[in-house]
């Protein structure tokens, strides 16, 4: 009897997806597709976003700065500013020692008015010199017609040789006795200084006058502009030596910012072209910008100083970014802010800048003409009251 084994046979059944699991994944592909190529179009959004409009966070908001110092030496006798004052242009700064300066103009004039005398002695010596030649002209006149009638009777023996002889030699002499007054006469009026219609001594003397006055007007130093005072570190009593920055005032009449844009971004960039500018001071205000123009030089990482053979002058300088091996180089594109003055914009500041290179140039270029008009003269400080000063008794 034979032994039958059976085996047994084990069946898996697979579930079956219910539709709406099946509907689930086909959503989350789709979705899943949608989000990565909506980052994709966003990414190159950006990336378009940032080819056409360059933008940087390496600038500084930058202002004109005019250093004060006197154009003459002296001791500081009073200061009428503080640190960090606003001044308006012709507010008095500070006053220098003017005794010096006013002995020089009082000695001016009185060289003006003692030329005056010279002059008219001149004058007088001229006149003086006119008679003596008329004078002259006329002894010299009859000395010649004297001797021609002398030497026209030796003939007839009415008149000696001695007599005749006598008579050429005085009208020789009378004739160079012409001469010698002409001379004095020409002497005389070289002596006057008149050429046309301006005489030479009297310009001179007016001219050391003036610049008498000048230097002494330069003991009051005037506020050139609007502005404010900075780094005053001086009190009365101090010696300002000609030239020598006593301190400096920051024009508040155009402020600019200076935004350092890799080279490979100037290509899209142009004078006229709107800038968005956001301080760090102020950094949810976005303030509108002007592009005033882009450099064409800076100074290279290796080169020679601006004093040396070869260099380069005055330029500025900007450290690379060393984030590569090529280095794109930044240049410092100036940017004109079309903004009122406020209490944010400080020289030195932080700024970040985008640059709208879709924008209009023409009109741009217009209002940057605006902002850059100088409609206020220049200023000029008033001339010293050396023309009030009295002669020294």
């Amino acid at each position: 009897m034979s032994e039958t084994t059976e085996k047994s046979t084990t069946v898996t059944f697979e579930p079956v997806a219910k539709p709406e699991q099946s509907g689930r994944r086909v959503v989350g592909a789709i979705l899943s597709l949608a989000v990565y190529a909506a980052a994709i179009l966003l990414s190159l959004g950006v990336y378009h976003n940032i080819r056409v409009n360059p933008r940087t966070e390496d600038a500084q908001v930058r202002a004109n700065v005019i250093g004060v110092s006197p154009q003459v030496g002296g001791s500081i006798i009073a200061i009428h500013v503080k640190d960090n004052q606003q001044v308006h242009k012709g507010d008095l700064l500070f006053e220098l020692d003017a005794r010096p300066y006013e002995a020089q103009a009082e000695q001016a004039k009185a060289q003006l008015a003692l030329t005056e005398l010279e002059i008219q002695a001149y004058k007088d010596q001229i006149t003086a010199a006119e008679a003596e030649l008329k004078q002259s002209q006329a002894k010299a006149a009859y000395a010649v017609d004297y001797a021609k009638r002398v030497q026209a009777l030796v003939g007839n023996l009415y008149v000696t040789v001695d007599k005749n002889q006598l008579a050429q030699t005085e009208a020789l002499t009378a004739t160079d006795k012409v001469a010698q007054d002409q001379a004095a006469l020409e002497k005389a009026r070289n002596l006057l200084g008149e050429k046309g219609d301006i005489n030479v001594r009297r310009t001179a003397a007016e001219a050391t006058l003036r610049d008498a006055e000048l230097k002494l007007s330069y003991c009051k130093v005037y506020a050139p502009c609007d502005g404010y005072v900075v780094n005053l570190q001086i009190t009365p009593g101090a010696y300002a030596a000609v030239g020598e920055q006593v301190f400096s005032i920051v024009d508040q009449k155009i402020w600019y910012v200076l935004a350092n844009f890799r080279e490979t971004d100037l290509r899209n960039i142009r004078p006229g072209m709107e800038a968005e500018v956001y301080l760090l001071a102020e950094s949810n205000r976005k303030i509108k910008g002007i592009i005033q123009g882009l450099p064409k030089a800076i100074t290279p990482q290796f080169a020679p100083t601006q004093n040396a053979s070869g260099g380069q002058g005055i330029l500025q300088n900007v450290s690379p970014t060393l984030d590569f091996i090529l280095l794109a180089q930044r240049f410092p594109v100036r940017i004109i802010l079309d903004a009122p003055e406020e209490h944010s914009f400080r020289m030195g500041g932080t700024a970040a800048v985008i640059v709208r290179t879709e924008s209009d140039v023409q009109a741009g270029l217009k209002r940057l003409g605006e902002l850059q008009k100088g409609d206020a003269p220049e200023f000029r400080a008033p001339l010293g009251a050396a023309k009030d000063l009295p002669l020294a008794p």
